[in-house]
């Protein structure tokens, strides 16, 4: 018995130190399956896209009302839903839809927006089914039409701040949003939809082109057969991603189209000349020279009538402004190529970036759907 344990014992080690001495790797199998994997866009999901309508005018409106320059108002300028600033400037009743970017193989142009819903009373608006997809983004579109503006809808701010005046209401105009939403998520929240007034910046616009001997409205401004458009960029400071605060002396370079920039000053503030060019809520373009850049960071590019196909125009920051505590020049993260839409009005309020690399990392969580994500 001890004898065939022994023999045994033997037996193992040896064929255990054959099996550790041998170190050829066995042959790759040639019956077992091996699979292969591939990234597909999942068909028929869809996601829910949500966010908030503002009036940038409106909002900025109130953080100059808060208080008189130089100070700060003492609420901080964040587009925030607990701020009374923006509260005041979210618009109601606002038909709100997707413009797609992807085109169509049969017609080679963006299909035509879907369905749009509207904004309740808080501005708050949502499309429950957007094709989930990569690629191609979205953009959001205000069609305009019977929206309000909140405006006094929010208690007066509590003691020191003032009670902040109304701000002048007009009509709005259909509103193109450059804010890329790729769904490839389950939801995609938080999404701007900008809404431009007939009494801002607009007005601005066509009172300095009718003081040059061009009779233009706002009407004018959206009508194919006069204009190919407008692009109004509005740049704020870098900083918190929910900062608005406007980027001081900057302006756009186009290169298509008219650069107009554009001022602000209380209505009624201006001197009895500069008058005439100042619309309903104070925007203005000065006359004479083309100013070198806007001290609000507000630019208005005029496109002629298209005459072709709308051709791609394509943006960068322009900054003169050095600075190293402020990080200036500034720029925008990326240059910005945007084509040529008649009848709308493009709307980018764009953050920028200061030229030292920030040490804080920004990674967007999901549910916002950005590019890249």
């Amino acid at each position: 018995m001890q004898r065939a344990l022994f023999v045994g014992t033997l037996l193992g080690a040896a064929l255990l130190n054959a099996g550790c001495q041998d170190s050829t790797n066995p042959a790759a199998s040639t019956f077992t399956p091996r699979p292969t994997y591939e990234n597909r866009e999942p068909e028929g999901l869809t996601s829910r896209v949500t966010g908030f309508t503002v009036d940038p005018e409106a909002y900025f409106l109130n953080l100059a009302n808060c208080a008189p320059p130089p100070a700060q108002c003492a609420l901080p300028p964040l587009y925030a839903e607990f701020s009374p600033l923006l509260q005041r400037a979210v618009v109601r009743n606002a038909p709100i839809t997707l413009q797609d970017t992807q085109p169509d193989p049969a017609t080679g142009q963006p299909p035509a927006p879907g369905a749009p819903t509207v904004s309740d009373a808080n501005g708050i608006w949502t499309l429950d089914k957007v094709p989930t997809r990569r690629g191609a983004p979205f953009l959001v579109l205000s069609l305009g039409g019977q929206a309000t503006l909140a405006n006094n809808a929010t208690l007066p701010l509590p003691p020191p701040l003032p009670t902040l005046p109304p701000v002048p209401e007009g009509n709005y105009v259909p509103t193109l949003t450059v804010r890329p939403v790729v769904p490839a998520h389950s939801a995609c929240v938080g999404l701007e939809a900008l809404q431009m007034s007939d009494k801002g910046i607009l007005e601005a616009v066509a009172k300095s082109l009718t003081a040059e001997g061009t009779p233009t409205t706002v009407a004018d401004l959206l009508n194919p057969a006069r204009f190919g458009g407008v692009t109004v960029f509005w740049m704020y400071r870098p900083g918190f991603p929910v900062f608005r605060v406007p980027a001081a002396n900057t302006t756009v370079t186009a290169t298509s189209g008219r650069v107009l920039n554009v001022e602000w000053a209380p209505p009624g503030a201006l001197p009895p000349a500069l008058a005439p060019f100042q619309s309903t809520r104070g925007f203005f373009i000065p006359p004479g020279p083309p100013a070198p850049d806007s001290s609000l960071g507000i630019v208005a590019v005029v496109h002629p009538p298209l005459m072709g196909p709308p051709p791609v125009v394509h943006y960068e920051a322009k900054d003169v402004t050095t600075s190293d505590p402020e990080g200036r020049p500034w720029s925008l993260m990326q240059p910005v190529d945007l084509p040529v839409i008649p009848g709308v009005v493009t709307f980018a309020g764009l953050q920028l970036v200061s030229k030292t690399p920030s040490s804080t990392p920004q990674i967007p969580p999901p549910s916002t759907c950005l590019p890249g994500q």
